[in-house]
Formats: C-alpha cells, structure tokens, sequence
C-alpha cells in the first residue's frame, strides 16, 4: 500500500516540475449524484447535488491529472454526518476525454471516520468558453472495487459540470 501510494505521488507530482508548457486549472464545481442501490428502502438519501472544489494540471499532450474535493451533506452513502471525499484521476483527451480515478471517504458517520477506496470512470467534454476560462461537463460511474466498474448495476452515477480558470 505504501509503495501504491508513493508511486502515485511520483507520477502527479513529477510532471510538475517541468510546468513551463503546462496549464493550472482551478476552479468550482457540482455533481448530481444518484445511488443505484436500493438506499431508499432503508431511509437514506438516494439522490441529491453536491459541490466540490476542482484542480487540474494539463501538460502539452493528451494525459490530464485532476483532483477534486467534494462535500456531501448529512445522507449520503448511509453516512449520518456530512462527507467529504478527496478524488484523483488520470484523464486522456481526444476531443471528448475518459479516464479513472480514485478515492476515499471522510465522515465522522463512518466507521473509523475513513470509507474503504472507491474506483470511478469518467466520460467528458471540457471546452473553452473565453480565454483562461473552461467549462466541463461529465457523467461518471462510481464503485467499489476496480473489478466492479464493469458491473453497472450498483453504486453511483454522477453528472457534473465544472468551471475552471487557467493559470
């Protein structure tokens, strides 16, 4: 697990170092999420919009590295307290883009305060509206396990739509 996690520090922060020919994208965003559990029968929130805070770095080609923080109120996966989940992907843009990501959970709903990992896809369209300014939008599909990104019968799928400033 520790070598996973270097590694991956090693490949997002790398590139940064040469960021002469690199775009820096912050900006906001929200997402529609719905679960497609049964999380309704039992009394749980099973749709609702959250917001998150977006960075994305974009060197000369086609890979992209985005990390997110997201905010999810009292409700959500069964948590009885508000959420926030740090998410990283690695995106390839060929007009539209696709990629993976990752991520965890943070609630003090949740035992031990920490969800286990999840696994998303992620299909989209980021466009630039004016100079420095870039709308994205998305649909993603979340799950439990790598493996289980092929079953889309579970967990959650989310739209989002996010505005970006370059820097």
């Amino acid at each position: 697990m520790r070598k996973t996690l270097i590694a991956l520090l090693v490949t997002l922060v790398f590139p940064l170092a040469r960021a002469n020919a690199a775009e820096h994208r912050f900006g906001l965003g929200a997402h529609y999420w719905r679960s497609l559990d049964d999380l309704a029968d039992a009394g749980l929130d099973d749709d609702g919009v959250s917001p998150y805070l977006t960075y994305q770095y974009a060197p000369a080609g086609i890979f992209r590295f985005e990390a997110d923080l997201e905010y999810y109120g009292k409700g959500f996966g069964g948590s009885d307290a508000a959420a926030y989940s740090p998410v990283v992907f690695l995106l390839a843009e060929f007009g539209i883009y696709g990629g993976l990501g990752v991520g965890v959970t943070f609630s003090d709903g949740l035992e031990n305060n920490v969800s286990d990992p999840f696994y998303a896809a992620r299909i989209g369209y980021d466009f630039q509206l004016i100079p420095r300014l870039h709308f994205d939008v998305n649909a993603n599909y979340r799950a439990g396990s790598f493996k289980a990104l092929e079953d889309f019968d579970q967990d959650s799928v989310t739209l989002g739509a996010a505005a970006r400033l370059e820097f």
